[in-house]
């Protein structure tokens, strides 16, 4: 049922947001009109015709960018307060975009004040429009009423999280106990035991499903169970169990079905396959963009290495890609030939805690690949390893395969995302930080990532690479 609910809320979100949206333009437009009658300042409004095509551009758009703030799906049921701030910046990021796109199509024709009264007529319209969803989808659907039933501490929990989620159409009939406590619990009616369950769906409570929360740690209390699961789905009562009495984690927990055999996923990396695909297509469409733009770049930094020291214009070294992959990492050479062979000889100078080898002033930088180091230009070949796939352009710093061997089981965390070009440690301090600091930042990426905040890093890197800080 929650699944379901889901798919029907984030349905009437999407129907909703897109007449909003369509509702916001028209409105806006006679706004506009109505505003230039009135004021000898603002000159008439091309014919509505001319604007139709940016409403058809808009509402995809629209609809893939809410989506991408977290509009949609199971996950957006939260507060109002966080509905409202993801919904201000997915507007955002649409002025931006709208902005970029009518600058670079040269629409003229399109009125500035018209598309600041959309904008603002979009927000409050989506906001009313999904309020008017809740109180009819939601407030006027059919109650599930749940039985919940557990250990102590599991069902009170499972029954304050089904509460939590009445706008949802949810309500508690009862608790039955495991058989470890009993009678009623912070106001919720105690109904029995777990032999009683049958006997309940049967009687006088009209129960729609059962909720099984059993104590944690109790995985053995799931053989008894078998024969109520059995009962349950004969009587056509929905059951779901509470997973647990597996350990707690970070992953994000999902259920799948491989060839027909049910399994609980457990995930700790992104996972959606849209947005990881708009990611990669990016990467592929910039990166082409700036190998074309930046080749006299390119070839102006090759002559200056060839001709100021010899050796390879590019180093080349085996990294770590995506869960461990190794590929072949490309950047301007900046120091001498044969510099990994002295690196041993070095080891005392280090400055980096951890695996990581860091030097102030290394004696085997070359004097034009220190001006490469701190402009951040040695790293431009790094363009061919993101349109191969092996990097993206935000992601964990691409890793030695001799440091990776020295991680601590946690830190290996950072593998399960495709290494970048520029990450959250590029752009907070950089060889400022501890190992552990560049660590836990790289897993703070991997746990919060989005568009919005690859986008974010990005724009960030650009200050944190004119200033230099922490290159060396």
């Amino acid at each position: 049922m929650i699944s379901e609910r889901a798919r029907l809320v984030t349905g009437s979100y999407v129907v909703s947001d897109l007449i909003a949206t369509a509702a916001a333009f028209f409105a806006a437009y006679g706004v506009r009109n109505v505003l230039a009658a009135a004021s000898d300042h603002l000159g008439e409004l091309y014919p509505l015709a001319y604007y139709l095509g940016l409403l058809a551009v808009i509402l995809p758009v629209w609809s893939f960018v809410f989506y991408s703030c977290g509009l949609y799906g199971r996950r957006s049921a939260r507060t109002l307060h966080t509905e409202v701030s993801r919904l201000v910046r997915a507007i955002a990021i649409c002025a931006l975009l709208l902005a970029v796109a009518l600058v670079a199509a040269k629409l003229t024709f399109v009125s500035r004040p018209f598309l600041i009264i959309f904008l603002l007529l979009n927000a409050l319209f989506v906001e009313l429009g999904r309020g008017l969803v809740r109180a009819v989808v939601l407030e006027n659907a059919v109650r599930r009423r749940v039985l919940v039933a557990g250990g102590q501490r599991e069902v009170l929990q499972a029954a304050a999280n089904v509460d939590a989620h009445r706008d949802w159409g949810l309500e508690v009939v009862g608790l039955v106990s495991d058989g470890s406590w009993s009678g009623p619990q912070n106001g919720y009616a105690y109904l029995g035991e777990y032999h009683d369950i049958p006997r309940l769906v049967q009687g006088e409570h009209v129960i729609d499903e059962v909720l099984v929360a059993p104590a944690t740690g109790r995985i053995d209390e799931l053989r008894a169970l078998e024969g109520l699961f059995i009962d349950l789905e004969e009587q056509g009562v929905v059951t779901r169990l509470v997973v647990n009495f597996l350990p707690r984690s970070l992953s994000d927990v999902s259920f799948d079905e491989f060839g027909g055999i049910p399994m609980l996923t457990f995930s700790t990396a992104p996972r959606d396959e849209l947005l990881l695909f708009v990611r990669r297509c990016a990467d592929v469409a910039l990166a082409a963009v700036l190998l074309i733009l930046l080749s006299p770049v390119f070839l102006a930094v090759a002559a200056i290495i060839k001709l100021t020291s010899h050796g390879p214009v590019l180093f080349r070294q085996s990294r770590c890609g995506l869960h461990g992959r190794p590929f072949t990492f490309l950047k301007f050479r900046s120091m001498r030939t044969g510099a990994e062979a002295l690196k041993p000889a070095l080891a005392a100078y280090n400055e980096m805690d951890g695996p990581a080898f860091k030097m102030t002033n290394d004696p085997r930088v070359t004097p034009v690949g220190r001006f490469l180091r701190r402009t951040s230009l040695d790293e431009l070949p790094q363009l061919w390893n993101i349109l191969k796939g092996d990097m993206s352009f935000v992601g964990p710093r691409p890793a030695v395969l001799e440091e990776v061997r020295q991680y601590a089981p946690w830190q290996r965390r950072r593998l399960s995302m495709k290494p970048g070009l520029t990450c959250l440690w590029q752009v907070s301090g950089r060889n400022e930080l501890t190992f552990d600091e560049w660590m836990r930042l790289d897993l703070e990426y991997i746990d919060n990532w989005s568009l919005w905040l690859d986008l974010k890093i990005a724009l960030k890197t650009i200050p944190a690479v004119v200033k230099g800080r922490g290159a060396r």
